[in-house]
């Protein structure tokens, strides 16, 4: 049987992304005969060219281009290894770990956890960051599902699915001193002080664009992503806040907050975004089938 040197995989695979062996020979601290060498090898052992040279910069031929393709695969499986064998994955004790947006409510977070804990008594790693950062970590296979609140940006890896778990009305909530609001609403909230999502979200965007449509020009006290935030300042009279219903039942029941009113046409999706492994995870496969508008959330 003949054996690939995995080396001169992630040597051509370097080669391939930035087109060039003196770039390539920069980002992996190998020499450019040594790197020259390498590829010629790797051509060598399978027959093939594997780039042309075109002004200066390296192209893909079409056997390189079926080449790259198993070199990902490869690669990804080799990342996927450690983190299994990090991860301690051939234990009993199952372990999922999260990511979530800093816009994603506490209480969805909660909720989706700890149905896959109770499930599955998996151990849970949740980290909450920007979309970047945390594709970054689902690619090199650090997280295995990133819980959103916009489907998956475009360009990104192939190998990378969503699916859309909720999609929720938005209401205005505020505390009891603001209930004479509910009258005449929206108009009502003319002047009044607000609490919004920050000017990068989909939601604040659609929320501007209901106040544009309404002719109503609220006043703007303070702007943030996170909803536990909002809904602590909200509660102490700061200004109006703006969330899906079950996010704020907990207060509402508690007499902290109360609904003023609901924002016609405007809603929030909910995304599972994650990557396909080759040993999958039991608790991450049941939360992909758990069908959550069904669920009593925010409970």
């Amino acid at each position: 049987m003949k054996w690939i040197n995995y080396h001169h995989l992630i040597y051509f695979k370097e080669i391939a992304r930035l087109g060039s062996i003196s770039k390539a020979s920069e980002t992996l601290l190998v020499g450019q005969p040594a790197l020259s060498s390498q590829l010629k090898s790797l051509e060598e052992y399978l027959g093939v060219k594997l780039f042309e040279r075109k002004n200066r910069r390296l192209f893909l031929t079409e056997p390189g281009k079926v080449a790259l393709e198993y070199a990902n695969k490869i690669s990804d499986l080799g990342q996927e290894l450690v983190q299994v064998i990090d991860d301690k994955a051939f234990t009993n004790q199952i372990h999922l770990s999260v990511g979530a947006l800093d816009s994603i409510p506490k209480s969805l977070i909660s909720d989706i956890v700890d149905f896959a804990h109770k499930k599955t008594e998996c151990f849970l790693s949740i980290y909450e960051d920007d979309i970047e950062s945390l594709f970054r970590m689902l690619a090199s296979h650090q997280i295995e599902v990133i819980i959103s609140d916009h489907d998956i940006p475009t360009q990104k890896e192939k190998n990378i699915f969503s699916k859309r778990i909720l999609k929720k009305s938005i209401g205005v909530y505020a505390s009891p001193e603001f209930a004479d609001l509910k009258k005449g609403f929206p108009k009502s909230l003319e002047g009044k002080p607000v609490i919004l999502p920050t000017t990068h979200s989909r939601l604040r965007q659609d929320i501007d664009h209901f106040f544009h449509l309404n002719h109503v020009h609220p006043k703007r006290v303070a702007e943030t992503q996170d909803t536990s935030l909002q809904k602590l300042l909200s509660s102490r009279g700061d200004g109006l806040i703006f969330l899906p219903d079950f996010t704020a039942k907990g207060l509402v029941k508690e007499g902290k907050l109360i609904k003023i009113g609901s924002l016609e046409k405007v809603s929030c999706e909910y995304y599972l975004i994650y990557s396909k492994r080759i040993i999958s995870n039991p608790a991450l496969e049941l939360v992909l089938k758990q069908d959550f508008e069904k669920m009593r959330l925010g409970h």
